[in-house]
């Protein structure tokens, strides 16, 4: 088979069918690789960005951009060249957040977060403990006509498209969430209990959340939406072991806000949706396919019931999978040969008769060296070639 696009791949294994070779995203996120800011407090040793650029000898790279999560965003083009990378990521413009004296910082929604190891952790939810429905209707909720959520996207997706063909992938950034704003803006615990206890309470905050990100995700994707192929959503849904709520629940208290925040991404764009999700999550699985998700990143294996083998069984002629290259173990502390082994086996699990996109299955951590990185990408290069195993 001739050499295809990025589109024409990836629009193949959407469609369940097996281009010239499995699609690469670089990172199992809507970011590739960890790295620290120069201002973080107390730096430890670590991997990261710059290791990776000085491992493969790369020099004069652009200094790297990062998003909330300490990771890179503008990768340098000439690894995603050397990978055969097929995904770009879109981010909606933000508001500037608040750096205080003592270090911490307040964000969009009035949260508080600060430094701990190597990542922000909210530390202060604005509207946790007892509240009543003034408390959320007084609420400092972020306007959707601020000229910062629709800045300068047209003119970025523009220069994305011409500059390369990979496939865009636009989000939202935080408007692209319910479940994880609500923990947030609540408290996981309270969030909980309010669904439980006070569902009256649960639903009108929910609803006013949802509105305010329905207002912001218009501002964005009106001037995004013809030119994007993705629309990305960020609901991590599970622990290790199971999801955070009973399928059940899920039915009851946030399928409805999914589909309804869905739809109305649709009203402005045909791009397909992709939706990162962590844990073990295979319960809400169809679910999600019945909201019409087409693409589920970023499959952690070595959460319950999220291995290859069960997943393709079960789903994969109806959903496509990113992601699936462990990063809790193998990828920080595996030989090359191991890692290679493990993302062949992945590879011809997965990849088979399309429905696979090659990734690891989350951002690649510090603690992971910069040559089992390479190693890693060397194997989606060397075994995703189709006929799978030939």
């Amino acid at each position: 088979m001739a050499k295809l696009s990025p589109r024409e791949r990836v629009e193949m294994v959407i469609n369940h069918e097996e281009p010239d070779r499995v699609p690469v995203d670089f990172g199992g996120m809507n970011t590739s690789i960890y790295e620290m800011p120069d201002w973080w407090p107390n730096k430890t040793d670590y991997y990261g960005y710059k290791d990776l650029l000085n491992y493969l000898g790369l020099k004069d790279a652009p200094k790297p951009y990062l998003n909330s999560g300490n990771c890179v965003i503008n990768v340098d083009e000439r690894i995603l060249d050397k990978y055969g990378v097929d995904f770009q990521y879109l981010y909606m413009s933000m508001p500037k957040p608040q750096m205080h004296p003592d270090g911490t910082i307040e964000t969009i929604y009035s949260l508080k977060v600060k430094p701990v190891g190597y990542y922000l952790e909210v530390y202060g939810s604005p509207l946790a403990g007892k509240i009543t429905i003034k408390d959320i209707d007084d609420f400092n909720w972020p306007d959707p006509e601020d000229p910062v959520f629709s800045a300068k996207a047209r003119d970025r997706v523009l220069k994305m498209k011409k500059s390369s063909d990979r496939v865009i992938v636009a989000l939202a950034s935080f408007a692209e969430q319910i479940f994880q704003n609500y923990a947030w803006i609540r408290g996981f615990s309270q969030m909980l209990l309010d669904m439980q206890r006070n569902p009256e309470l649960f639903h009108y905050l929910t609803d006013a959340l949802l509105t305010v990100e329905e207002g912001i995700m218009e501002s964005f994707y009106s001037e995004v939406g013809e030119h994007i192929d993705f629309a990305y959503i960020a609901e991590d849904m599970g622990t290790q072991q199971a999801p955070f709520v009973s399928p059940k629940q899920y039915v009851e208290y946030w399928k409805p806000y999914h589909k309804r925040m869905i739809e109305h991404i649709k009203q402005f764009t045909d791009a397909k949706i992709m939706w990162h999700c962590c844990g073990a999550v295979a319960p809400l699985i169809p679910h999600m396919i019945e909201l019409g998700v087409d693409i589920l990143q970023v499959i952690q294996p070595l959460a319950k019931g999220m291995d290859a083998a069960s997943l393709k069984k079960s789903f994969g002629n109806k959903l496509t999978f990113d992601g699936g290259i462990d990063v809790q173990r193998l990828l920080p502390k595996g030989k090359l040969e191991e890692i290679k082994a493990e993302c062949k086996r992945v590879i011809e699990i997965l990849g088979q008769n399309g429905g696979y996109v090659f990734a690891p299955a989350h951002n690649i951590q510090p603690d992971t060296p910069p040559q089992n990185v390479v190693a890693m990408l060397e194997a989606g290069v060397e075994y995703g070639k189709y006929p799978l195993g030939g």
